[in-house]
């Protein structure tokens, strides 16, 4: 009985074929990893520039808001800024209505109303508040109408020492702001309003391609004193201003672009700054 024997296995072409095609579908399956690698990263990058820059403009809109009325100011092409890049302000960090009216209160204490020239007096009240948030060596201003008023001179603007608090109907409800010698102040508020600023400006500026924080002086607010690091790889960074009124917000707008590895985004960004003085 004869017996047909087989013998089984790859001829050297099935497995040239079979070669090229785990070589195509590697090739394929690589690509399309690659691809999803890349995408992925992309992704990931773009939400870190998308949360770096939209902090940055977050702390920025947060802080100017704070802004003293006239006091913020950006390059205009003549006056404060030698750069769209930067742009300084002084913040307020309480405010109140003064006092207007003289006599006493129902306590028998008398009122002290604001000093207004050829008057002169140490201190004065603030009206409708128990405290006011103010350390010594801090200023109060009142109706300031321009950035000469305040940064130029001390017209408009008076150091303090303390604020100390008064009775007025049994409890210390007025809050008395005193300075180290008499002051008085050129003109009347037309809201009474008084506010008390930092002993310093805040200066926010690119240098090269990284945003910076700083305070400043009221003399050269466009000098940074003590510097922190904002936002890095700014490729683009325009502040500008619209002044407002007693009745319309001012607007400062925000324009803002960051670029890593030729990825570039670009926010701007306006925020509504209270212009009552």
């Amino acid at each position: 009985m004869l017996t047909e024997k087989y013998n089984k296995g790859f001829t050297i072409i099935e497995m040239v074929i079979a070669i090229t095609i785990l070589g195509i579908v590697g090739g394929l399956s690589a690509l399309i990893i690659d691809r999803t690698v890349d995408g992925y990263d992309a992704t990931a990058r773009r939400a870190k520039l998308h949360s770096g820059i939209r902090l940055a403009v977050d702390r920025i809109a947060r802080e100017a808001r704070h802004a003293l009325p006239n006091s913020i100011c950006t390059y205009d092409g003549s006056n404060c800024n030698s750069s769209a890049n930067r742009f300084y302000f002084l913040k307020t960090i309480d405010a109140g209505e003064y006092q207007t009216a003289t006599g006493n209160y129902s306590s028998g204490n008398a009122r002290a109303p604001l000093p207004i020239s050829p008057t002169t007096a140490t201190s004065f009240d603030v009206l409708s508040t128990d405290s006011l948030t103010a350390s010594a060596a801090d200023w109060v201003v009142v109706y300031n109408t321009n950035n000469t008023d305040i940064y130029s001179g001390t017209t408009k603007r008076k150091q303090i020492i303390n604020i100390t608090l008064k009775d007025v109907d049994g409890t210390n409800n007025v809050a008395v702001v005193n300075f180290p010698s008499s002051i008085s102040f050129p003109t009347h508020s037309p809201s009474r309003r008084v506010q008390i600023i930092e002993n310093n400006a805040t200066l926010f500026y690119l240098s090269g391609t990284e945003l910076y924080r700083a305070t400043s002086t009221f003399s050269t607010p466009n000098t940074p004193v003590g510097e922190k690091l904002l936002l890095e790889n700014v490729t683009a960074l325009n502040f500008s201003y619209v002044p407002g009124t007693q009745q319309r917000a001012s607007v400062l707008t925000i324009d803002i672009t960051i670029t890593v590895k030729g990825e570039a985004v670009r926010i701007i960004h306006e925020a509504h700054i209270q212009n009552a003085a």
